[in-house]
């Protein structure tokens, strides 16, 4: 982008560009905002009481009553209070079905599936998966695990259901 210096604006503010070049010029000002601070800085206090005496008093208030009605916007404390009723509710949401899962088995019948997939899975390789080894040590521990839980379980009811 082409900036203009000192001297051009002060010689478009005088009207001494040529038409052309002055339309070139405001057209750049609209999107610059380092000429338009050398512009303003061009603008003395008779141009400011030259400006004041053409406007009517009332000018102001006239243009912001002919502005479009502009909704408020809400303080951001109540926004930063629905985003965390908003988080809140998801975190809820969330726990309510993974303890939905859990009661239901899905955990369950998801770890004693994953090692009958690892043992379908055909390696053409005869690296060693130490990773997939890790991983199933831990899946079948953790299925050991679940296991007991609920055989322990079984056997509790059992002895309750005899007294």
């Amino acid at each position: 982008m082409k900036h203009y210096d000192y001297v051009e604006w002060l010689l478009y503010k005088n009207k001494l560009m040529p038409e052309e070049k002055a339309d070139e010029m405001e057209r750049h000002l609209y999107s610059c905002s380092t000429c338009m601070d050398i512009f303003l800085s061009l603008i003395d206090e008779k141009e400011i009481k030259a400006a004041g005496e053409i406007l009517s008093e009332d000018f102001t208030a006239e243009a912001v009553s002919r502005l479009p009605k502009i909704k408020a916007v809400k303080p951001m404390a109540i926004q930063k209070k629905k985003a965390f009723n908003y988080q809140l509710g998801y975190y809820a949401a969330v726990a309510s079905v993974t303890i939905i899962l859990t009661l239901g088995g899905f955990y369950t019948s998801l770890v004693d599936t994953v090692p009958k997939l690892s043992v379908s899975v055909h390696i053409t390789k005869e690296y060693p998966n130490i990773i997939a080894d890790f991983s199933e040590g831990i899946v079948n521990g953790t299925s050991n695990l679940l296991s007991g839980i609920e055989n322990n379980d079984i056997n509790n009811r059992r002895k309750n259901n005899e007294r």
